[in-house]
């Protein structure tokens, strides 16, 4: 979704203190004058108090996003805190502010242009932004001046006392969209392949080009939990150079790591260099991909552990249970393990595999990813999943007996072993 700048009128009035805040105190008159403030002092540079009118503005905080040729209007009530009546003249001020583009006069347009409050008086003024169709996309900002008073802090200019400072959002319906998740958690084995394919749609009536990279930083683990950065040569792209208009392209993105590499988490950022013409330069973040990977290495032995086997037991089951990150509709090796028990006397016994389960969960509230899911239902969230292979040995002779699992295929497992005895 487009990002929001929100519009917002601030109220700035009264008099320097030490602290660099502003009060309001009477003034007799509205004429011009400029105080220089600095931020431990109150000392004016006039030889008479400088006292504000004592006007106050509601409705601070408004959200203007216009596209081009539009046009919006906010209304500002200001309130005359004095005991005379006094005069307001609107006008766009646009003090430079650093970093912003400026509103163009132009676009402004404030009724009324001039008028009068009685004391205690307040009155609405509204404001109207036009956005000219020719307008770039982009943050604006400027200031609504009430009236000629100003106050200068240093290494600034002079900034109206009474204003209403104005920010808008330009912008348009972006016709470049990344149709795939972008967020990759999965889990690869080292010497293996991973490939995330990336479905990007052009709607607009212009060629876009893509140029993806790696635009993460480098960095190495420094302490337990953290990630390390992909290595770039584990990476590789393939892509169009460009998408047609009214088009769809994929991108795909492979991560390759040797077989002697590290296990441990790693991650990336990889930038699609996809540029909407809809959108600010600044704003890449919607083509950004992050790949999170957890490698691991396959093992040489087999895992091995010991359980007691009394006179009283009729057969002994083992169940071991994979919980493996889901990923979609992606190709991937089906889990199995090679399971052999060993009896008291160093006999091999293979295991005899009764039973294979699958389990999931299931949400009608939780966010659906489209690369996580098995049902192409929008209304359900499939959730992780997990599988349950059980082994049962018969008749077990009595003494100290262990089994040897060699797992395929998955990285972690969980092992229960259960001794049914007669009564």
């Amino acid at each position: 979704m487009q990002p929001r700048t929100l519009l917002f009128v601030v109220l700035v009035a009264g008099l320097v203190t030490a602290t660099g805040a502003v009060t309001a105190a009477p003034q007799a008159d509205s004429a011009t004058k400029t105080v220089e403030a600095t931020s431990d002092t109150a000392v004016s540079t006039q030889t008479t108090p400088a006292n504000y009118t004592r006007l106050y503005i509601e409705d601070q905080y408004r959200n203007l996003e216009l596209k081009p040729g539009e046009s919006d209007t906010v209304t500002v009530t200001v309130e005359n805190g004095e005991d005379e009546s006094v005069t307001l003249s609107p006008r766009v001020a646009t003090p430079p502010t650093p970093g912003q583009q400026v509103v163009d006069p132009s676009w402004v347009s404030i009724a009324p242009d001039e008028t009068t409050l009685d004391a205690d008086e307040s009155r609405e003024i509204e404001i109207d932004v036009s956005v000219p169709s020719d307008a770039e996309i982009g943050q604006y900002g400027g200031m609504i001046a009430f009236t000629d008073e100003t106050v200068r802090y240093p290494g600034r200019p002079p900034q109206p006392v009474h204003s209403a400072r104005v920010s808008v959002d330009v912008w348009q319906e972006p016709t470049v969209r990344i149709e795939s998740d972008t967020h990759v958690y999965t889990q690869l084995k080292a010497g293996g392949s991973y490939t995330r394919e990336i479905t990007v749609r052009n709607t607009g009536d212009d060629a876009v080009p893509v140029t993806p990279q790696l635009s993460t930083e480098d960095r190495r683990r420094r302490y337990p939990g953290q990630r390390e950065t992909l290595d770039r040569s584990w990476i590789s792209f393939d892509a169009p150079s460009e998408i047609a208009p009214e088009s769809t392209e994929t991108v795909e993105i492979t991560v390759a790591p040797p077989a002697d590499a590290d296990r441990g988490d790693y991650s990336a950022q990889v930038d699609l260099g996809i540029k909407d013409p809809t959108r600010r330069d600044d704003n890449s973040y919607w083509q950004e991909v992050d790949l999170n990977i957890q490698l691991w290495t396959p093992p040489e032995e087999p895992f091995e552990t010991g359980f007691r086997v009394s006179d009283a037991t009729t057969n002994v089951s083992l169940t071991l249970s994979t919980h493996n990150r889901p990923q979609g509709d992606d190709a991937r090796p089906p889990t199995d393990f090679d399971v052999t028990f060993v009896a008291p006397d160093g006999r091999e016994v293979d295991a005899e595999r009764v039973r294979v389960s699958s389990s999931g969960h299931v949400s009608l509230g939780a966010e659906r990813r489209p690369r996580m899911q098995s049902s192409r239902d929008e209304t359900y969230a499939a959730e992780g999943g997990q599988q349950q292979f059980t082994y049962r040995l018969d008749a077990p002779q009595a003494g100290q007996w262990s089994v040897r699992v060699m797992p395929e295929n998955t990285m972690a497992f969980e092992y229960d072993i259960t001794r049914n005895e007669r009564p």
